[in-house]
């Protein structure tokens, strides 16, 4: 499970306050459903917004794929429609349905409707590339970013990698920055990681204009020392 706030919290109450919320927006438990769809009050950086884009991306490529594919019985031509209007796409606010998908999970709802039209293998090799593709963005576009983001946040809370390697430890930490508005706080946090974010984009990810493989990618992740991130 990655390292959400809830999760430090459940793990190291004595270090994470039990009463924080998202470092981002301030407004809700940071939750692995809420870490996507966010509602980041800075809209360029907002998860909500990247999210909603890769969902419906996903949504238009395995709509082509399925029109193009061969199915078991002719196609309607309502199959579109019906297609997009499954509750699996709606995003705002997130379905049950929205949120299993990023975790990875195809919604029954979903397969019941291709069943109809289109084998089980069928349907599971036309989401598989999809599927993981968006995926890889979720955690490049939005996952990454906030672990820069959180890091910051950690180091204002006072909170030091010697605390988080400890299993006991004294009471949460009141930090003032804590009591500070998300309308102050976020883009005060925002100038002091954008530029370390950018760069670490441009030295890391990005060669020539080409994202890298992914197994390089995940390589360098691991030994990336500001991202303290484990799945």
């Amino acid at each position: 499970m990655l390292p959400t706030l809830t999760t430090l919290q459940r793990r190291k109450p004595h270090i994470y306050d039990l009463s924080w919320l998202c470092p981002q927006c301030n407004s809700s438990p940071e939750t692995l459903d809420h870490l996507w769809t966010c509602p980041y009050i800075l809209p360029e950086f907002s998860p909500f917004n990247t999210f909603k884009t890769l969902l419906l991306d996903l949504r238009t490529v395995c709509l082509g794929k399925f029109l193009s594919a061969t199915p078991l019985k002719f196609l309607p031509d309502s199959f579109t429609v019906e297609f997009t209007a499954m509750d699996c796409w709606d995003c705002d606010p997130p379905s049950n349905s929205c949120l299993r998908l990023a975790r990875g999970l195809i919604p029954m709802s979903l397969t019941s409707f291709l069943g109809t039209y289109f084998s089980s293998s069928t349907i599971c090799s036309i989401f598989d590339t999809p599927l993981h593709d968006f995926h890889f963005d979720l955690y490049v576009q939005i996952w990454l970013c906030r672990s820069v983001f959180f890091n910051h946040w950690e180091s204002a809370q006072g909170i030091t990698n010697k605390m988080k390697s400890s299993t006991i430890g004294p009471s949460p930490i009141s930090h003032p920055f804590s009591q500070i508005s998300p309308a102050i706080l976020t883009p005060f946090l925002a100038t002091a990681f954008l530029d370390s974010w950018t760069s670490w984009v441009f030295s890391y990810i990005i060669h020539g204009g080409s994202w890298i493989s992914h197994l390089d990618f995940w390589r360098r992740l691991t030994v990336q020392p500001l991202l303290r991130i484990s799945f």
